[in-house]
């Protein structure tokens, strides 16, 4: 049994949160603080940034003082850092390079543009204030991005108040911004745009929403002396393949994509035929075939028309390449030549426990079709919005049984000697793919072996009033990989980085890699 093995256990990992001065410019040698927990062991610093060097100064059980150095040639961006000690190797943080000068927070500093500021609210409820002289007319971006997750930033933006016998110099609030909306997944960063009326003093405040601060809550807040065009407000996507999310690309690839994880090597299909909608057109839509518009008018429909010969099992796919949920919500939907719906991407059910109906929109929905007449209608959720950015794709293919999203919690490994660790993975299977998965580990340092894993499978009932769910989902199933490190393995100076392949098995034979990913790994003391 696996337990039997799990006997041995590494010491507590240091754990990373926040890194501060947040960005820095390059050609610029910094001393920077690491918050975070079990700290006090670690002794180096792990970067794979070409450009950037950096060296640990001192160590504390919750803090790191290090120097950074960044080469003129170092590009601009997000960067990661992790740490490195007797347990293991921690998780890694983001931090910034920027084009534009920076400096530090102090007390009314005055703002400049361009211009990086680095700050911390240290406290709960701290909030750090700058001034700012501007003229009548002139523009402002302000834009505060946090360094730490659970730290949220707001920026406001002050005028002088009249003054009165009663009220000597104060300051209200002109205008404030927490993030451009708030919906699961979206940045949580704030974005300040304003043109100022009056030229005089103003000031720019940071804080935390509702008070929050710590000393993990570092940001940076970047001034710009123009109305800077609105980012994408899409979901913050991570690195895995998403095929349910209504901004990943269907692009000319998307086919020979989803052959490639369903195990078929052989020639990849060409790419589907693209049709443009409109409010006034009905176009055939060949199978496959992706139909695109834009819904720029409140209430506008789109339609194309479609016929089939024979009984066909089919995939519609959204994409939202522009404005994307919760503003465009792309309602699709099938309808045969007597005006009845057949298929939608809107999926019903009832809720189990208020017996309410609950209605959800989904990028991907799955059905089957018999010989006939359709027509596929595009429209958004409401009749009230439209506007130009609610731009779509939608592709209408048939089904490709194939292995689909492919995640894993680990994004590190610290082994004692003596000890086994279990790597679950979740493997999503689309459109009835039913072939084997296989996932293996190359570059494993001696003395680290591989074994089939098995863990208590968790039991779920199956849910009532749950609507036509197999349209809409994929069926999930979860499979691991124990790793076990040999009594008397040494222990590890640096980390190593052996590579996770998941591949499918079709016919017989390994197909190519649907995931290949390194993972950094140390074989470090067990626990005292």
């Amino acid at each position: 049994m696996l337990w039997m093995l799990a006997t041995v256990a590494p010491a507590a990992e240091p754990v990373l949160q926040s890194l501060s001065p947040l960005a820095g410019r390059p050609g610029a040698t910094y001393q920077a603080t690491v918050t975070g927990s079990n700290l006090a062991a670690l002794h180096s610093l792990s970067l794979a940034e070409p450009g950037v060097r950096a060296r640990l100064l001192s160590a504390t059980p919750e803090q790191l003082r290090l120097e950074i150095s960044l080469d003129t040639s170092v590009t601009s961006g997000p960067k990661t850092l992790r740490a490195l000690g007797p347990q293991g190797i921690t998780n890694a943080i983001t931090w910034h390079v920027v084009p534009e000068p920076t400096t530090t927070e102090q007390p009314d500093l005055p703002l400049r543009a361009p211009l990086v500021i680095n700050g911390v609210l240290a406290e709960p409820g701290e909030v750090d204030v700058f001034l700012l002289d501007a003229q009548a007319g002139q523009s402002f971006t302000f834009e505060a991005i946090s360094g730490y997750p659970a730290f949220d930033p707001v920026v406001t933006l002050l005028e002088p108040a009249p003054e009165s016998w009663f009220s000597p110099k104060s300051w209200k609030r002109l205008a404030v911004h927490d993030e451009d909306l708030f919906f699961p997944g979206l940045s949580t960063h704030a974005r300040l745009t304003h043109t100022v009326q009056r030229a005089g003093q103003y000031r720019l405040q940071v804080s935390g929403f509702s008070g929050h601060g710590g000393p993990a809550s570092s940001y940076l807040l970047r001034v710009r002396d123009s109305i800077s065009p609105l980012p994408l407000r899409h979901p913050i996507e991570r690195s895995d393949w998403n095929p349910r999310s209504f901004v990943r690309q269907l692009g000319p690839d998307w086919l020979a994509q989803l052959h490639r994880r369903a195990g078929d090597d052989s020639q990849p299909p060409p790419p589907p035929a693209r049709l443009v909608a409109s409010a006034t057109s009905v176009p055939a839509l060949p199978i496959p075939g992706i139909l695109e518009g834009r819904i720029a008018q409140p209430a506008e429909v789109h339609k194309a028309s479609l016929h089939f010969d024979h009984s066909l099992s089919l995939a519609l796919e959204i994409e939202t390449p522009e404005d994307t949920l919760p503003e465009f919500n792309p309602i699709v939907s099938l309808f045969d030549s007597t005006g009845r719906e057949v298929a939608t991407n809107v999926h019903t059910k009832r809720n189990n426990n208020g017996l309410y109906m609950m209605k959800m929109i989904h990028a991907r929905t799955t059905f089957l079709l018999t010989p006939g007449d359709y027509t596929l209608q595009v429209r958004n959720i409401t009749t009230d919005h439209g506007r130009p950015a609610f731009f779509y794709r939608v592709l209408l293919r048939a089904q490709v049984p194939h292995a689909g999203r492919v995640t894993f919690p680990d994004d590190r490994l610290n082994l004692a000697p003596g000890a086994a660790r279990v790597l679950t993975f979740q493997l999503e299977r689309e459109e009835d793919f039913r072939d084997p998965v296989v996932a293996t580990f190359s570059g494993l340092p001696a003395g680290v072996s591989v074994l089939p894993g098995a863990e208590n499978p968790v039991e779920r009932p199956p849910l009532p009033n749950a609507g036509r769910i197999e349209r809409y989902t994929p069926k999930p199933q979860s499979f691991s990989l124990l790793l076990h490190v040999a009594p008397g393995t040494p222990l590890s100076a640096a980390p190593v980085y052996p590579k996770l392949t998941i591949r499918p098995v079709r016919k017989g034979h390994l197909a190519a890699p649907i995931l290949e990913k390194p993972i950094p790994l140390m074989i470090v003391a067990p626990t005292p």
